[in-house]
């Protein structure tokens, strides 16, 4: 410490050690200048951290396919009828699915069970159909009926009850491989028509809509013949919503089957008030499954290739019948209408664009941001996970992460961008990375079944072998000091 005394200094001397002064104070204000941070105890300065960066993220584009897609649960289907003892064959179902389908109709007819419990070996013969089914990669849309013929006999109340019930494990063993069911069981067909135990009423008709909504898997829907059948039994007349949708509810899991497609004005009854119930069904059709057939129309005059098309992307078709009926069908083909239904019927998805941390390192987040988009005529109806896939280049290790995305959110002829952050694990190698799109099915036993994979609408994408997409993105992984820790709950878990 400097000490003055001006009575011993002469003034020269004071002038010196003032000057001395001068420069100390102007010191000590330039210390106190550059510790401006520091707390009010007097503690070291506080360094303000530099302002973060946002990831860089690099952008890749993805051309649209226009080819015809095979995928699930969507697009043309056969139907096959069939009965209580003969087999499903192999050799009906390979031919149906080497013509590009993936959607048979089995629609069963039990007149001996009219009034008796199903036979043990009927359980057992659709459980073996269903198997044959899953072995050529196909879904079955399913129906039960007791008779064929208009004037013909169904069962009386108690007997539906009675089989839906002995059905009922089936359909939770074989859930995978049922794409939805119909309501069935009342009168010819099974269309709620003729009943021979007048059971063609609102009645009867919730009495087994609410029996199928017990015995099927929450997963899955059961459609019903026209609008009005459902508007009764859930008591409005309010489609579904995005809010409304997905859910286990009975409006959630109630779908459409019209089997008189373009016959004429209201489809044979399937519409009454026909303006009001189509705009109905165009929007419940957003959230369940639309599909049917045509047959003969009831008036001299056949509709178009291009009505039947504006009809079909109006109200959201999923599936289509293409085996019945034929001259309106053959009518359909001029212009290449029925060529564009194949490819366009149900949802046909696609990615736009990607953005993605093409740097990353082990542990921290890899940042990606996909744009999706659905040029189908209907969204996806069941629930299937969409899992990205990181395949290591040169050993083809693979980490997964279930992103979280509902592909039936989806809808036709729109976009959504979803963005998405994965925490890498800690212990990955280090190296590149393809990143790839993986649609499985939902269900366990067809998880790792090509199959049942979904194409993505994009050029040069496909593996038909693992069922991945690839997104023709490629990622760095190197270990690095500077890198962040990451925080994502979505994390990637080795496959293999």
């Amino acid at each position: 410490m400097l000490h003055l005394s001006s009575c011993a200094l002469g003034g020269a001397q004071i002038k010196n050690n003032m000057k001395t002064l001068h420069n100390i104070l102007l010191g000590a204000l330039t210390l106190m200048a550059v510790a401006c941070g520091s707390d009010s105890k007097g503690g070291d300065p506080v360094v303000e951290p530099r302002p973060t960066t946002p990831t860089a993220l690099k952008t890749v584009h993805l051309g649209l396919s226009n080819a015809e897609i095979a995928n699930p649960e969507r697009g043309f289907y056969n139907l096959l009828e069939t009965n209580s003892t003969d087999p499903v064959t192999l050799q009906a179902l390979k031919k149906i699915r080497n013509d590009g389908k993936t959607l048979v109709q089995l629609v069963y007819y039990l007149p001996e069970y009219r009034t008796s419990d199903l036979a043990e070996s009927f359980i057992t013969k659709v459980e073996a159909d269903l198997d044959r089914v899953r072995e050529v990669g196909m879904k079955a849309i399913l129906r039960f009926a007791y008779t064929s013929d208009q004037n013909g006999s169904d069962a009386p109340m108690s007997s539906i009850l009675r089989h839906l019930d002995q059905i009922k494990p089936i359909l939770h063993h074989k859930v995978g491989v049922i794409a939805c069911v119909q309501a069935g069981f009342i009168g010819a067909w099974g269309e709620w028509y003729y009943s021979s135990n007048h059971l063609n009423n609102t009645t009867a008709y919730n009495q087994v809509i609410s029996k199928w909504l017990e015995v099927l898997p929450e997963e899955r829907c059961v459609q019903v013949r026209t609008p009005k059948y459902k508007q009764d039994f859930v008591g409005n007349s309010n489609p579904l919503t995005l809010e409304t949708a997905f859910k286990n509810t009975p409006i959630a899991r109630i779908g459409h089957h019209n089997d008189a497609f373009m016959t004429d004005d209201t489809n044979m009854g399937t519409y009454q008030n026909v303006d009001k119930d189509k705009r109905y069904v165009a929007q419940d059709a957003l959230y369940v499954p639309l599909g049917g057939e045509t047959t003969k129309p009831s008036g001299a005059k056949m509709a178009s290739g291009k009505e039947a098309l504006a009809e079909i992307q109006t109200l959201h078709w999923s599936f289509l019948n293409d085996g019945y009926y034929k001259p309106l069908l053959d009518n359909w083909k001029t212009g290449g209408y029925l060529n564009q239904m194949k490819k366009l019927l149900g949802y046909r998805l696609y990615v736009s664009k990607a953005e993605f941390s093409e740097q990353n390192a082990p542990g921290s987040d890899l940042v990606l941001n996909l744009t999706m988009g659905n040029a189908g005529t209907a969204s996806m109806y069941n629930a299937r996970p969409a899992v990205i896939v990181l395949v290591q280049e040169g050993t083809n290790s693979e980490y997964e992460a279930v992103s979280g995305i509902d592909l039936r959110t989806i809808q036709p002829e729109t976009t959504t961008t979803f963005k998405l952050t994965f925490k890498l694990p800690s212990t990955i190698a280090e190296g590149k990375y393809k990143v790839m799109m993986w649609l499985p099915d939902g269900n366990n036993e067809l998880k790792n079944m090509p199959a049942y994979a979904v194409q993505l609408a994009n050029n040069n994408v496909w593996n038909s072998a693992t069922g991945y997409n690839n997104l023709g993105i490629s990622i760095n992984i190197v270990k690095s000091k500077d890198a962040k820790a990451g925080t994502s709950s979505i994390t990637f878990v080795k496959k293999k």
